[in-house]
């Protein structure tokens, strides 16, 4: 698709016309659905990283730039979905202390975003994809043994980060075990914080520019394709091996890194 290509609704099909004319339309939201499926699909296999993923996929596709206001919508129902399953483990506590010192940062986080370029926000994301394959190394099965407060000073940059990009549920993580919050409670207390999180992010960016209504009609879409592909990875995962997992998570943000930067240094 050609660079300034934008999504819209055209008698009840979803639709995007390129600066050289041409109209997508059912190709268009089969790939997109297709994306949040395989994405929803990896994230269960690998454990990490899902909406990092869905924006690697969609950002060809959306534009840099919109990818995260349509992602963060899409993803309130993908942990929504994931909150419910495990519901009766959540820690009240440590939500509370994640939502009360992170959402104001995650405002801000959307504040900053809405203002850089589209070349800025690619350079941004590229470098931050980069990073993350060594830190989720480094941090891999880590717990940095901290009182429970210390959730409430990790929630400054977990929100400040999660209004920015994705990816950091993989700061929150070693501090959660540190805190003792392990197994059904440290996925469900996550599940539940992304669902908030997801909302604040598509709150914010609503009532900015960026999220159209179109593109939070996409999101919402997207969301529900996530649903089936988590049943799938499930499946999967109980039939290949952990290092297979990884790598194949690994080349796909590398790729995704690759691509983000290419775009943010050619304009």
């Amino acid at each position: 698709m050609s660079r300034g290509a934008r999504p819209s609704w055209k008698n009840g099909n979803l639709t995007s016309r390129a600066a050289d004319g041409v109209e997508y339309g059912i190709f268009l939201f089969a790939y997109l659905a297709a994306a949040a499926f395989g994405t929803a699909m990896l994230h269960s296999v690998g454990g990490f990283a899902g909406a990092l993923l869905m924006a690697i996929a969609v950002a060809p596709v959306l534009g840099v730039k919109e990818t995260v206001p349509v992602v963060a919508t899409a993803m309130m129902i993908s942990h929504a979905s994931r909150a419910w399953l495990f519901r009766k483990a959540v820690d009240w506590g440590a939500f509370r202390m994640l939502m009360c010192f992170g959402l104001p940062f995650i405002v801000l986080g959307v504040l900053f975003y809405v203002e850089l370029s589209e070349r800025a926000v690619a350079l941004f994301l590229g470098t931050f994809l980069l990073v993350t394959l060594p830190l989720r190394r480094y941090l891999a099965g880590k717990s940095i043994a901290v009182p429970r407060r210390a959730i409430a000073v990790v929630a400054v940059p977990y929100g400040f980060v999660s209004g920015t990009s994705f990816g950091a549920g993989m700061i929150l993580a070693p501090f959660m075990l540190g805190a003792g919050i392990v197994g059904e409670t440290l996925l469900a207390t996550v599940a539940v914080s992304g669902v908030m999180l997801n909302v604040t992010k598509t709150v914010a960016f609503g009532l900015s520019p960026l999220l159209t209504a179109e593109l939070a009609a996409m999101g919402v879409a997207l969301g529900l394709c996530t649903i089936p592909g988590h049943a799938v990875g499930r499946w999967i995962v109980r039939r290949t091996s952990i290092r297979v997992h990884t790598l194949v998570l690994e080349t796909f943000v590398g790729i995704g890194a690759a691509y983000m930067l290419w775009k943010g240094v050619s304009g």
